[in-house]
């Protein structure tokens, strides 16, 4: 009698995962769905087909030579900055944030608490709320409008911090670190040698962490940038479809930018994560999983 309750209460517990994934796939993978079928699409067709019929390859390639048309393939460039921006970003993040969350999880220094707290709170803080105060900081040493600017302000990532601290803290073997002490082995040594190999899964989860905020990022990119080559591609194609003013070099009419060039330009923004999360989602889920178990 036991054994079937138990068995009724698995098979509970399994329904009600199977469930949860489900309605996950049809929340967020039919919109995606949509979305890469929409971008072989004409605008005609988007409105007189089918939601989920795919285009024709002529459409898909007149769309996309109107997108790069405009203004000189200044796409390419914005695409480019994206890339700047990251990679600077990502580094600038894991040099802070691993180190950082080390000496917070193994050190006990004055001020260790306070700067807990302080990570912690500017975790949760909307990262709006902190943009006036970073483009004040940027404007008094000169860095607004440049890829240095916008690079160290992106590096600023306090949920790296935490997803450091927390993984040293529960994570690294403690009998590892002792015998290396007994060796000889200074702080220095003992975060070079023995911490960091061992820091592979956090260090690939805040690399994955800091490239989605940073690729995404439209608000701190849009106030500290002015210059339209400078322009990452969140910024860059919300004033392409806009139609702000913003690029001035062609005339709007020269170049149609309607409904199929906006969706394909969602799909350029969105299609580098996809691919870096499916490349590197093995290091994603061990990272997520350090520090469920004390090591």
């Amino acid at each position: 009698m036991a054994s079937r309750t138990l068995q009724s209460r698995f098979s509970l517990g399994r329904f009600v995962v199977f469930a949860a994934l489900a309605f996950a796939v049809c929340f967020y993978g039919i919109p995606l769905l949509w979305l890469f079928m929409a971008g072989t699409r004409s605008e005609a067709s988007l409105f007189s087909d089918t939601p989920f019929t795919i285009g024709s390859w002529a459409a898909f390639s007149q769309t996309w030579t109107n997108l790069t048309s405009y203004n000189n393939f200044q796409i390419g460039t914005w695409a480019a900055n994206s890339a700047i921006y990251s990679v600077g970003g990502v580094l600038l993040s894991l040099v802070a944030s691993i180190p950082g969350g080390y000496a917070l999880a193994l050190s006990e220094f004055p001020g260790r608490k306070l700067i807990l707290i302080m990570t912690m709170i500017a975790m949760i803080t909307p990262s709006t709320a902190v943009v006036l105060p970073i483009f004040l900081e940027m404007n008094l040493l000169g860095l607004n409008n440049t890829y240095a600017g916008l690079i160290l302000a992106s590096g600023f990532f306090p949920f790296g911090v935490y997803l450091a601290y927390v993984y040293f803290s529960t994570s690294l073997p403690k009998g590892v670190m002792d015998s290396a002490r007994v060796d000889g082995c200074n702080r220095f040594e003992l975060f070079t040698r023995i911490a960091l190999p061992l820091a592979r899964p956090i260090v690939a989860l805040v690399a994955f962490f800091s490239f989605l905020a940073i690729w995404s990022n439209y608000f701190l990119a849009f106030v500290l940038l002015s210059d339209d080559k400078l322009y990452n591609l969140p910024v860059g194609l919300t004033a392409l479809v806009s139609g702000s003013g913003a690029l001035s070099n062609l005339p709007a009419n020269d170049v149609p930018i309607k409904k199929p060039e906006v969706i394909l330009a969602a799909i350029i923004v969105v299609l580098p994560v996809l691919l870096i999360f499916i490349v590197a989602q093995r290091f994603v889920r061990s990272g997520t999983l350090s520090g469920a178990e004390k090591g």
